[in-house]
């Protein structure tokens, strides 16, 4: 096992670790509306842009829609998770390729 992440794999499991404290918080005080949103996301499937996006607009939405169900701690959780989506996106992972040092 790999001691040390990289910045891309320490900001998804950062993503994930806030989804999951939204997660146990909504379903400790059952609040299906918000549950209903991460749900429709979250478990995050990979990690490439489109899933991290989907993720993002989601998240946004019920910011929007449904901000007087949010504690304070809540919507700023959010905002948190709309930075670390954004920088990711912007910030996409390296695509790494194979280079032929053979060719000429």
């Amino acid at each position: 096992m790999i001691a040390y992440l990289s910045e891309r794999e320490n900001a998804v499991e950062e993503i994930n670790s806030v989804c999951l404290r939204l997660f146990d918080e909504w379903c400790e005080t059952r609040r299906v509306t918000l549950l209903a949103y991460l749900m429709h996301c979250w478990p995050l499937l990979d990690s490439t842009p489109k899933m991290l996006k989907r993720l993002g607009e989601t998240m946004r939405d019920l910011r929007l829609y449904h901000v007087d169900q949010l504690d304070e701690s809540e919507f700023q959780a959010l905002c948190e998770l709309a930075d670390l989506i954004d920088e990711l996106i912007e910030r996409p992972a390296p695509i790494r390729s194979v280079r032929s040092w053979n060719s000429a």
